[in-house]
């Protein structure tokens, strides 16, 4: 096969260029298939997988979990997928279809920028233009809202088409589940296809890590009703879910200096889709002892910066807001699906990290608020 058709197999094969997830000082690389099979990553010689119990998986979807160390020193790895169009007990057939290098750049120093999609309700074309626009960053975070709903895992592919068009596979993606994406027949499914921590024998959607001098923590309120809502039907225990991740928080604070007081760290970062500041009303007045000790908890911290979506406007509290949580830290709720110009025409508002030694701003861009933090 010639290099272009051989290009054009591999395209064919795996469509986009994978999603390389912090979790904790590791990375989870995910990528996507088009046909089924087996998939692993290459770092400087050494095979890392998806095996478990000894066994590949065997699939559309390929997690890789990679020692963070490893990836940072090497700055590249190479994507192998194995097509096999059925797996019989015996003598299965596998085609490699798919090797692919990337040249990856973790975030350093105390100079970055960080850009930040939520609620792009499977929009790609207005966000990644914005993106664009923006200029390249050094983190990419995907907050939440991402899919309309998890109706079917074809929905999934926002995800993979918004990380690919912005970080390309060759810059650190953070990802925080939405209420929304919690929402269908493939919802549990999802899990597959996002990175997750693994206590106590379940995945886990919340979580911190650390790139660099920033330490940051993924927060996941699940949905935004009660779980006895007619809206879910009975499909869902998130009560139980908060609970646990109020025990994680304050498994941070006794190991506080492994965590977000370990040395070098100079920026706190929080990311949760629906801003846990707000006061809500009617059927989303939900959770208020839970999100006030989440609060409390975050500002025991020293969380410089809480970042959000959910709320499909674009603006930025003040520490201590009236009328809200009494938070110790700023919150920026930066993202709206679609804005119409006078002309008719849709634009996308996301939101934009800029870190430069001691000055910090965040921006609800392209025309929204801005403030240091």
């Amino acid at each position: 096969m010639d290099t272009e058709n051989a290009a054009a197999a591999e395209i064919a094969a795996m469509p986009y260029d994978p999603g390389v997830f912090v979790v904790g000082h590791d990375y989870q690389i995910i990528f996507f298939t088009d046909v089924a099979g087996i998939g692993w990553v290459e770092i400087g010689g050494v095979r890392y997988t998806d095996e478990e119990a000894g066994v590949l998986r065997y699939g559309n979807v390929h997690k890789i979990p990679v020692p963070g160390e490893a990836l940072d020193r090497a700055r590249r790895y190479t994507v192998v997928f194995v097509e096999y169009a059925e797996k019989p007990p015996y003598y299965p057939k596998g085609v490699e279809r798919v090797r692919r290098e990337y040249v990856f750049t973790p975030l350093e120093g105390d100079t970055y920028r960080i850009f930040q999609f939520a609620d792009t309700h499977a929009r790609t074309e207005g966000p990644l233009a914005l993106y664009r626009e923006t200029g390249e960053c050094d983190l990419i975070v995907l907050n939440g809202d991402i899919n309309d709903s998890s109706r079917t895992t074809d929905h999934f592919r926002t995800a993979f088409v918004l990380a690919a068009g912005a970080a390309r596979g060759e810059r650190p993606i953070v990802y925080s589940r939405g209420n929304h994406d919690t929402r269908g027949h493939a919802a549990q499914q999802l899990l597959d296809y996002i990175p997750t921590a693994c206590r106590d024998g379940r995945r886990e959607t919340f979580y911190s890590f650390r790139q660099g001098s920033l330490w940051g923590l993924v927060l996941d309120c699940g949905e935004d009703k009660d779980d006895g809502s007619v809206e879910y039907g009975g499909t869902v225990f998130f009560s139980e879910h908060r609970r646990r991740e109020t025990a994680y928080l304050h498994s941070l604070i006794e190991r506080k200096e492994e965590e977000y007081a370990a040395p070098g760290i100079r920026t706190r970062l929080a990311v949760c889709h629906i801003p846990i500041v707000e006061r809500y009303k009617g059927q989303f007045d939900i959770e208020n002892d839970v999100y006030d000790e989440w609060t409390r908890l975050l500002s025991e911290m020293g969380i410089d910066l809480l970042l959000c979506g959910h709320m499909h406007r674009a603006y930025i509290l003040p520490p201590h807001a009236e009328g809200k949580r009494d938070a110790a830290f700023p919150t920026a709720v930066c993202s709206i699906p679609s804005v119409k110009r006078e002309d008719g025409t849709e634009y996308y508002v996301g939101g934009l990290i800029e870190v430069a030694g001691d000055r910090r701003t965040v921006k609800c861009i392209p025309d929204g608020e801005a403030a240091e933090f």
